[in-house]
């Protein structure tokens, strides 16, 4: 068998490039639809915080003696059942008018949250990597400190109206209610930004560049032309 010339060993020594596919556009078309989909979200979270206040001012009397008169004429018994309903009511007038703070905030939050995820999309489907991923970021950290803020004024106002409820309810611990809703609340805010932190962090991985590089050949033409 006749030997290799040397001009063939060379190139059979020599470095082979790895030209790597490239990422899918897709990963960040689909972050974009992702995005899209949020601001839908985002934008009739706004809308109801907006206009749930409205109705709620509109439909619900400020008095009770809107809703039932005082009985003057009525019986000393159903004068109490009148006067329980009045404290009652005053407290639920006094919980939505606290609840319309939160809802308010709720709507500037939401309102936000729609504006930064319109620049996000353009960016993202024409392609935009790192911007768009930045952006993508600082949208789950509003949201999730927007969230944790919306919680701690529900906290303060409360997850239900503070009534009389009577000797019936001294079975239900109603402070430890109080205290799983707000650790649930919690809970899921952190679990739904965990997720939201992780399909961008997916997309961020199978967007990313590829790098190009060569490999070189197991045969070293040096060593064997010294042979």
């Amino acid at each position: 068998m006749l030997p290799l010339p040397r001009s063939l060993m060379a190139m059979a020594g020599a470095e082979a490039p790895y030209a790597p596919e490239e990422p899918s556009p897709w990963w960040l078309k689909g972050l974009a639809i992702f995005m899209a989909l949020m601001v839908a979200f985002m934008l009739f979270s706004a809308a109801s915080g907006v206009l749930s206040p409205m109705i709620v001012d509109r439909l619900m009397p400020e008095n009770f003696e809107d809703i039932e008169p005082y009985p003057e004429d009525g019986t000393e018994e159903e004068k109490a059942e009148w006067d329980r309903s009045n404290a009652e009511w005053d407290a639920m007038v006094e919980y939505m008018d606290d609840m319309m703070g939160v809802m308010e905030f709720s709507a500037v939050h939401s309102g936000l949250l729609a504006l930064m995820g319109l620049f996000c999309i353009p960016v993202l489907w024409r392609g935009d990597r790192d911007l768009g991923i930045k952006l993508v970021g600082a949208w789950i950290g509003v949201n999730f400190l927007g969230g944790m803020g919306m919680m701690w004024m529900m906290s303060r106002v409360g997850f239900m109206p503070d009534f009389d409820y009577g000797p019936e309810a001294e079975a239900v611990d109603l402070e430890f209610i109080e205290t799983l809703s707000m650790v649930s609340g919690y809970a899921q805010i952190i679990l739904c930004n965990v997720c939201f932190l992780g399909i961008l962090a997916l997309a961020a991985s199978k967007s990313k560049p590829a790098t190009s590089f060569d490999i070189p050949s197991g045969f070293r033409p040096d060593e064997s032309t010294q042979s």
